[in-house]
């Protein structure tokens, strides 16, 4: 990835993605925002614990930055799950309250509208972005181990496929910053449910879990072509000073967004 600054404030972009000058996509760091303590300071999570009010000023920040109305900001009501929505013109049509309701329990998010920013907040688990450049769609997902085992990557090719007409061989995929198997340590409840190879066995039944291979290989499963997927390959966990991490610094943390938009 490479890092660069939009309207004062600083992102990562992917190599591959970065190609194609009519999308932008980003993943924040934690710098250049207005919360304090725990959540310094481009916190853009509502949900851990911090003022409200610092949220929505440092999602304005983003949406100043990367030159959008902050109503066409859209986040999913993330919950582990394997659930794709399409965000559609009716979904801004719609009320307030419905588009909640429409977002509940998402994991990911796809669209071919213009000037609408699909965003997922990470601070561990791994934020996966997909473009179409034949079929301009754009998809952003989150996976944490548990959407991982869900098929959340595998669920999206497939919406996109399904509603778009994609073909996987055309789709450029970018695998972002989050905790890093030399790090992520779980238990035999959660190794259980992966394959060998996507893990480094310890003692106590315990094991490094990477995550970042694991959710390759369902873009790969899928269709995509190896070089069209880059990884990071930038733990979240070990780099304190750019990004948060729910594992090192406990769920009173703060949220990286990690989005892209068709201009």
């Amino acid at each position: 990835m490479i890092e660069t600054t939009l309207n004062g404030l600083s992102f990562l972009q992917f190599e591959n993605l970065a190609n194609y000058s009519e999308l932008l996509h980003f993943s924040t760091l934690r710098s250049g925002g207005s919360s304090t303590e725990n959540y310094h300071s481009l916190n853009l999570g509502f949900n851990s614990g911090d003022a409200p009010e610092k949220v929505k000023e440092n999602r304005l920040k983003l949406c100043h930055s990367i030159g959008i109305e902050p109503s066409t900001l859209v986040f999913p009501k993330q919950t582990h799950t394997g659930t794709v929505k399409n965000i559609t013109s009716d979904f801004f049509k719609s009320s307030e309250g419905d588009q909640k309701a429409y977002l509940q329990d998402t994991d990911a998010l796809i669209t071919n509208l213009i000037g609408v920013c699909i965003t997922i907040k990470t601070a561990d688990c791994v934020p996966v972005l997909i473009y179409d450049p034949k079929q301009k769609v754009i998809a952003a997902i989150h996976a944490g181990w548990r959407g991982t085992t869900q098929l959340i990557v595998q669920n999206t090719i497939q919406e996109m496929i399904k509603s778009f007409g994609s073909n996987p061989r055309d789709l450029i995929a970018g695998i972002g910053p989050s905790i890093s198997p030399e790090v992520y340590e779980v238990g035999a409840e959660v190794l259980a449910h992966f394959d060998p190879s996507h893990y480094h066995p310890k003692e106590d039944n315990k094991g490094l879990l990477n995550l970042w291979e694991a959710n390759k290989q369902q873009l790969l499963s899928n269709g995509i072509q190896e070089t069209h997927i880059e990884i990071a390959q930038v733990c979240t966990w070990t780099n304190a000073n750019k990004f948060f991490s729910a594992r090192r610094d406990g769920a009173k943390t703060g949220r990286m967004a990690t989005g892209l938009i068709l201009k």
